[in-house]
Order: structure tokens, then sequence, then C-alpha cells
């Protein structure tokens, strides 16, 4: 489960308002408006009015822009004004699991855009990726390991989210450069993925939490008090990736494992080439033991007798 670093977003900074943030994750919903004025029937404007996304939050759905910004905004007790305030985490799936979340709501194969959902499908494939997401916001909150302090889960958090479905090509993307596409154009195929807002304080103001430290756990004691600093990115990417096995039912394939990618990215060439062993003799594995029950079952069918 590819999980982006947890940074601010756009280039700008996350030491004041996120405002500009929050508005530029309208961005779907302005789309959908400029459809909605071409649109010529009632049912028609009803359809593309029921494609819009909201806000939500670990407890509640349908929060509008307004509502983020305040919240957001406002958690800040003690924190100064150089103090990054919150912080833009996303959440990306591969192909092979959106096709996989969707196959898990409709009975259909072979969806090539979310418009071919019908109205019940597309619901319940955002309420899948809402669930999710607030199992990723648990982990997230378990990662600072501050249980002792009361940040035990995503309730515990200030953040919002919101999903996107389509993605566009930038001028710098190879089928622009190619003339394929334009810049603006979307991208074909699923691309539904979350935009996170999370505040750098916890819901009780109390908490300080910085997701980008190169720290990833550590105990430290001043004043007699001991307390524990830290965030283990790598961990919280394979926890999301095992929640999201586990969640959706995923038999997630030894390539597709954020571990085993990691290393086939950035290990040596002689971690790549046994890593490469060791994945195929397990695919191998597998191979054999599904090719094992299938011809045992056929075995089974083709001499029983009724």
């Amino acid at each position: 489960m590819p999980i982006s670093k947890p940074h601010s977003t756009l280039g700008a900074t996350n030491t004041s308002s996120c405002i500009d943030l929050a508005m530029y994750l309208e961005k779907e919903n302005n789309d959908l408006d400029k459809l909605l004025q071409k649109a010529n029937s009632i049912d028609e404007k009803r359809e593309i009015e029921s494609r819009k996304q909201f806000f939500f939050s670990h407890s509640k759905n349908n929060i509008s822009t307004n509502e983020v910004i305040s919240s957001i905004d406002k958690n800040i007790k003690k924190l100064g004004k150089k103090d990054a305030k919150y912080f833009a985490p996303t959440i990306n799936f591969s192909k092979e699991e959106l096709k996989h979340i969707i196959q898990s709501v409709t009975d259909k194969k072979e969806v090539k855009n979310v418009w071919e959902l019908n109205a019940r499908s597309y619901e319940l494939f955002n309420d899948k990726i809402k669930e999710y997401t607030k199992l990723i916001m648990t982990n997230y909150a378990k990662n600072f390991n501050r249980e002792n302090k009361g940040l035990k889960s995503g309730n515990d958090l200030v953040y919002f989210a919101k999903i996107e479905h389509f993605r566009k090509f930038k001028g710098t993307d190879d089928e622009v450069l190619k003339g394929i596409y334009k810049a603006g154009d979307l991208k074909p195929g699923i691309n539904s993925h979350v935009h996170l807002i999370v505040s750098r304080k916890d819901k009780t103001q109390k908490l300080k939490l910085t997701p980008t430290t190169k720290e990833r756990s550590t105990i430290r004691t001043i004043g007699g008090n001991t307390y524990h600093v830290g965030f283990d990115r790598m961990k919280w990417i394979n926890m999301n990736e095992k929640s999201f096995d586990d969640f959706f039912q995923y038999k997630r394939k030894e390539r597709e494992k954020f571990i085993n990618q990691y290393i086939l990215k950035n290990g040596s060439p002689k971690e790549k080439e046994a890593l490469l062993k060791e994945i195929e003799t397990k695919e191998q594995a597998i191979e054999n033991t599904q090719n094992y029950v299938k011809n045992n079952t056929h075995n089974t069918s083709k001499g029983r007798r009724w």
C-alpha cells in the first residue's frame, strides 16, 4: 500500500492556515459544477450532483470546507508562528487494489471508470474507502507510541479526508510530451485516492505530533518525565498494507508487498537478486499448490458416483 510522505502540499508552507489546501481540494466538485451547467435533464443533474465528494472525519460525514478550515486552524494551542500547523498525507491505491475494492461492491468483472458504477455501487465503493481511511488514521495515531497519553486511535486526532476519483495529466507526463494527451486531460482508468489534512496537535491540544521527524522511536527524559517521540513511516506503510489486506480480504502477491517493492527499488544488486529468487520460489510453490488442488478437484468430481 503506497502512502506518500505526510507532507504539506502544493509547495506551500504548512505553518499558517490550511485554507489554500482545503479550497484546492474542492477542484473535483468545481469540475462537476461545470458539468451541471451543461446538463439538459433533471436526471442527468441528479446523477452529477450525487458524484460530489465532501470531507469526512473519524466520526462524521459531509463536512463543509469552512468547518475543516476552522477546525484545523483553531487546533494550534502553544504552536509558534513558524511551527507546522498541519500535515497532508495521501492514500494512493494500486490498480490491482482499486480493482479488488470495486469487485467487492459490484459483480462487474471490469470497470473502466467510476462513471460506470451505478448510484448504489458508487456509494458502497466510497464507504469502503472511508472505512479503510479510518483504519489508516488509527495506525497513524498508534505509530506515535503515545497510548499512555491518550492517543489510541484516529478518534483522538483532528483530521479531515476527502476522496478524489480523477487524476489529470501534467505537462511533464510522457503521454503529454508524446502528444497522446493534452495537459489537463483526465487520466483513463480508475484513479481513486484520498487526500488528508491532519492537525499537528491531537484533539486535546496537549500533544504535538510530527510524522516527518527523522526519529523513528525514541524515549526521552526531561525534568524527571519520560516520554516517547518519533514516527516510523516505514512501519506505518506496512501497518496500512496489512490493514488493507485484512479489511478487504486481499491476497497480496509477493511482488506487490511494500517491503519487497522497496528492496527492488533501493536495495543493492545482491539484495535484489536474492529477493527475486525468493519471490520466484514462493510464486512457483503457490502455482504448484493451485494446480494440485485444481487437478484433485477435477479427478474427484470425475470419479464420483451418484
